[in-house]
């Protein structure tokens, strides 16, 4: 049996230490989200240039009661992502991971609130056509619309 002493143990544990980067299951489930990440930005984007004046309008109004303007926004939006390219440059894992999920929720919350709201701005009723009918056409729950009155 041979003896090891402490400058033995320290060359034996050298890179071990040092070393902690990106495996190749790190890189793909990091690329996995960065395109998620992006996919869902570019859903954002795509629901708001589809918004209606009224829905821009409540957005900029929320926006405005909290004190930001949407160039606030933007800059945080790139200000985080390069935060995360510098801390996934330089290996920290952890922090990376975080601020990655994070982003991403965000972002997909963000992406649900726009579509949820989007969906709640359709009106059925006397003032919009739904699906090719007219406002008669459409029931709006009175008895007389649903046909309980035809017999008078």
């Amino acid at each position: 049996r041979e003896e090891c002493d402490k400058s033995c143990q320290r060359v034996g544990h050298i890179g071990f230490e040092v070393y902690n980067g990106w495996n190749m299951a790190d890189k793909v489930l990091l690329t996995v989200l960065s395109v998620f990440g992006f996919a869902v930005l570019l859903g954002i984007l795509r629901k708001r240039r589809y918004m209606s004046n009224k829905e821009c309008l409540l957005e900029e109004a929320a926006l405005s009661s909290a004190g930001l303007k949407q160039s606030h926004i933007v800059g945080v939006f790139f200000c985080v992502v390069v935060v995360i390219v510098v801390f996934g440059l330089l290996g920290i894992k952890s922090i990376t991971w975080f601020l990655l999920l994070v982003l991403d929720t965000a972002l997909f919350g963000y992406l649900m609130k726009l579509t949820v709201d989007s969906g709640m701005s359709v009106k059925i009723g006397n003032s919009r056509a739904v699906a090719g009918r007219t406002a008669v056409d459409v029931p709006t729950g009175e008895p007389a619309d649903l046909g309980y009155n035809q017999w008078k």
